[in-house]
Order: structure tokens, then C-alpha cells, then sequence
């Protein structure tokens, strides 16, 4: 009795997933399991980029006109229900026709452009070259040089010598993506210039849609780590997840810019300075760009005077941080002669019977020791309170 109970649930579970891959494959009747381009026909389906006929088929071979196009691309891209900036009038397309939505916000997306003066054309097809240019232009591939794009297009395809020069390294681009759709038994073939068939453009999507994804996955990854740079290595920093705490008497580089004297600056003057270079964790985790604005507030600046004392300045320095805000930095130098007045910082030269005065000129670096430890989020390189 427990045998044949068995079976019974082997042979139901079995019936379930017979109909569930029977259900599968013939999504639409015309597109069998092992179709070449069946993954990504499924895929924009799914998402309502591509959708079939009434009575279930999707029509492979059909080639793509221009309004069927800016329709896929707008759905592709999520961008049915942007705001219409610009309005446009053709001879031969207007506001009744069932893609003018679409049509109207892929002409305000640049995704299109008008055929002619007063026509769109919204029945003539799409070609292949028309559909990688967009693709490329859309997606981030400044990274990939010409001669990478190139040597990609040259090792896949046998036609290499039949694309044009202008169009070379913009498919090159796209065949380094891995974007262009590759239809058997022709997958050895660009056929840059013929036209393109609704699988294609499925596939075509599809790719475009992993692309956008990966990128954007990248993205978020990127936005959410601690940057990693070249610098000065700044020792005991306390890292407690995005916050890093740089501490007490730490002794950090900066470079003045412009010039501060204890001649001729007067007391409540502003100055600019950066650190001299990238500030980094042991881990080599940017603490403090040396990009970042320091802004100088000159305390006090006595002059030398010959036989009593040297020249002294007395400022303290504040970071541009996030949103143009202030952020106290609280720090002093140490120099040779000079000595520390709470968060202020001093320096006299040792020739005291000449008077020297004290000058930083644009470019010099000064030593600055901090006063009290500095918190900095690691990710956003915002200096915190």
C-alpha cells in the first residue's frame, strides 16, 4: 500500500512538472522550446516589452517599423509615463494612431528622429546598424578603446570587411557588450544593414536590459563601498563600518594656496589650502580626498621685530564638506620653534635677533596636527560632526 502511494505522488508530481514545461514551451505556439532566440523572448514578454498576436503566436520573422520600434524601446526603458516636453506634427502620423505616445516620447528621449521635414515614416523598418548605434550611444562604453572595438568586430564576424569604416568601431563596441543579436545559421555575420525581425529586437532588448542591470548593480555597489585611492597612509584609523575615525595627533600634509604672512595678513583674513595629497587608511581606504576645499581663518598675526621676536600667525582651518558646509577642523603645526595654543597653531623661526616673519607661499606644504580626532564616512567622504 505505501508502494503504490508512492507512485501515486511520483506520477502526480511528475504530471505537474510535465504540464508545468509543457505549459513553458508553448507560450506562444509559434516559438518552440529550443527557438534560438526563446530566453529572450520570454524575458521581454514577461516584462510587456514585446507581446504576441490574439491568438497566441509571436511572429518571429516579422520586421520592425519605426512606431513598433519606439514603442519597445519606451516600454524597454521605462518611460511610457514621462513628462512630454516638445510636441511634434507629421503628415503621416498623429495623435490617433495607436504608437503616437510612445512615438511622441521617443522623439523627447532622442531614441528617434523625424525621417523628414514633416514626417516620421512610422511604417518603414528598422535596420540592424540603426539598432546597435542606439544601443551603444545609450550604454556606457568609454572604457572600451577603439582598438578593442575593432579587433572584438574583426575575430566574430566573417563580413568584417563589408562594414563601412564610420560604423566599425561602434559595432565593435556592441559585440564587445555581447548586445547584438546573432541569428543561426548567420551568427559569423553582421548583416549591418538589413532589416531587423521582432526576435531579433527581442534579443537585441534583452541584452540591452542585462547591460542597464549590470550597470546599475555595479552602480549601487560602488556608491555603497569605501573608495579605494593612492595617498599618504594615515596609522591607527578606527574603521567601524562606513565610519572611520582618524585620531587625536594625527599629523597630516597640506598645501597652501595662495599666501598667508605673518607681514602682511591681518587677523580674521580667509585662505584656501587641500590636503597635499589623498589621506588613506593602511587598507588604502580614502579617508580624505585631496580634493577636498580647506578654508583658513587667520586668529592673529603679530610682526617681527628685530632683537624682541619673530613673526607669528595664529589660524585654524575648516573642510568644505558636503552641501558647501563648514566643518571645523581642530588642528596646529609642528614646526621646529613653534609651540601649541589650543586649537590654534604657531610658528617662530629661531633667528629672533633678526625679527623673521613667517610666510607660506602659494603651494608650500605645512604639517598640521589634529587637535581632536576626525570622524569621516568612508563612503560619501563627508566629514561628520
Amino acid at each position: 500500500m505505501r508502494r503504490n502511494l508512492k507512485n501515486i505522488i511520483f506520477c502526480s508530481v511528475l504530471s505537474l512538472l510535465l504540464m508545468a514545461n509543457s505549459a513553458y514551451a508553448i507560450k506562444f505556439v509559434d516559438i518552440p522550446h529550443g527557438y534560438w532566440a526563446y530566453k529572450a523572448i520570454d524575458k521581454v514578454s514577461d516584462d510587456g516589452i514585446i507581446t504576441g498576436s490574439p491568438d497566441n503566436k509571436f511572429m518571429p520573422e516579422q520586421l520592425i517599423t519605426r512606431s513598433q520600434y519606439a514603442v519597445m524601446l519606451v516600454k524597454a526603458l521605462n518611460q511610457q509615463n514621462i513628462p512630454v516636453e516638445t510636441m511634434y506634427s507629421f503628415e503621416d502620423i498623429d495623435v490617433n494612431n495607436w504608437a503616437w505616445p510612445y512615438v511622441l516620447r521617443a522623439l523627447n528621449l532622442d531614441i528617434l528622429k523625424p525621417c523628414a521635414d514633416c514626417y516620421f515614416c512610422p511604417n518603414d523598418y528598422i535596420t540592424r546598424s540603426e539598432v546597435i548605434t542606439f544601443l551603444v550611444n545609450l550604454l556606457k562604453t568609454e572604457n572600451i578603446t577603439k582598438k578593442e572595438a575593432i579587433e572584438s568586430l574583426q575575430n566574430a564576424y566573417d563580413d568584417f570587411d563589408e562594414i563601412p569604416d564610420w560604423f566599425k568601431q561602434t559595432a565593435g563596441k556592441a559585440e564587445f557588450l555581447n548586445l547584438i543579436a546573432k541569428e543561426p545559421p548567420r551568427q559569423r555575420y553582421l548583416d549591418y544593414d538589413n532589416y531587423v525581425t521582432r526576435a531579433q529586437m527581442a534579443v537585441f532588448l534583452a541584452n540591452m536590459k542585462r547591460e542597464i542591470e549590470s550597470y546599475e548593480s555595479a552602480k549601487i555597489e560602488e556608491e555603497t563601498s569605501p573608495k579605494i585611492a593612492r595617498g599618504i597612509i594615515s596609522n591607527n584609523v578606527i574603521v567601524d563600518g562606513d565610519v572611520a575615525l582618524i585620531p587625536e595627533k594625527s599629523i597630516l600634509p597640506i598645501m597652501i594656496m595662495g599666501q598667508i604672512s605673518s607681514k602682511d595678513t591681518k587677523a580674521g583674513q580667509m585662505f584656501q589650502a587641500r590636503f597635499a595629497n589623498n589621506i588613506v587608511d593602511e587598507q588604502h581606504r580614502l579617508l580624505l580626498s585631496k580634493d577636498l576645499i580647506l578654508i583658513g581663518k587667520v586668529l592673529d598675526s603679530v610682526k617681527a621685530k628685530k632683537f624682541v621676536r619673530n613673526g607669528e600667525l595664529m589660524f585654524e582651518l575648516s573642510a568644505v564638506n558636503n552641501d558647501d558646509i563648514l566643518t571645523k577642523i581642530f588642528a596646529f603645526a609642528e614646526y621646529e620653534a613653534s609651540y601649541v595654543e589650543g586649537n590654534k597653531f604657531k610658528k617662530a623661526t629661531s633667528a629672533v635677533i633678526k625679527g623673521r616673519n613667517f610666510t607660506a607661499k602659494d603651494g608650500q606644504i605645512l604639517y598640521i596636527k589634529l587637535f581632536q580626532p576626525i570622524r569621516v564616512n568612508i563612503v560619501t567622504g563627508e566629514i561628520l560632526d
